[in-house]
């Protein structure tokens, strides 16, 4: 199988690699791009007024079969009694707890920064764009849930495959939708920089501290 009798080691160091330079990407945006008329003006390009629905479709619905793909390992590993299998089926769903689940919808609650489409349709000063701790989901924008997700996947998936242009094109899916979520008005490129941040500490942390020692037993 392509996770076994390999050296995750440089699988993980070239994930890491490829994590930070998605991470200083978004942090530039944000620096020199991230204000609401830059992500109003990227939302009414002609392109992404005729294609919205399609690429809104996309980036609420691809991280499915991601789920599939590590729920299907999983319940395999079971069936095949293939220990190296269920490590990283349950380390995948352990990830997926402690960013996209515990961190980030703590820190959603209690930033309170409010949705870029929130602002679009009402008069908010830039006083309002932080409104401390809020149950609102108009007031839920950092970090980027989405984002987290993707990224989690993404880059749980990269470290599982055998070749770099692999691990580059699945990488290259979460910078897309990472793109997508402040296209279509749902964050700020701070937002999308807070969820890779988190998604990327939460795999490599649980790859490096978790997965990694239990295979060595195996």
């Amino acid at each position: 199988m392509f996770w076994q009798n390999v050296n995750f080691e440089n699988r993980l160091e070239s994930a890491r690699l490829l994590w930070f330079c998605y991470l200083a990407a978004m942090l530039g945006w944000t620096i020199f791009f991230g204000d609401i008329a830059h992500v109003k003006m990227l939302a009414n390009q002609p392109w992404m007024s005729s294609h919205r629905e399609v690429l809104k479709w996309l980036s609420d619905n691809m991280m499915y079969g991601f789920y599939a793909f590590f729920l299907g390992m999983l319940i395999w590993g079971f069936k095949s009694q293939d220990k190296q299998m269920r490590i990283i089926g349950w380390g995948y769903l352990l990830t997926q707890a402690i960013g996209s689940i515990f961190i980030v919808r703590i820190l959603k609650i209690m930033m309170g920064h409010a949705r870029p489409d929130h602002l679009t349709q009402a008069s908010y000063g830039v006083l309002d764009v932080w409104a401390g701790p809020s149950l609102s989901s108009a007031f839920n924008s950092f970090p980027s849930g989405h984002t987290c997700d993707y990224l989690t996947s993404c880059l749980f998936l990269a470290i599982c495959l055998p070749k770099v242009w692999m691990r580059v094109l699945v990488i290259l899916l979460a910078v897309f939708n990472g793109a997508l979520r402040v296209i279509l008005v749902k964050h700020f490129p701070l937002d999308v920089f807070g969820g890779v941040l988190i998604g990327g500490l939460a795999v490599l942390g649980v790859w490096q501290y978790w997965i990694l020692p239990k295979l060595n037993e195996t």
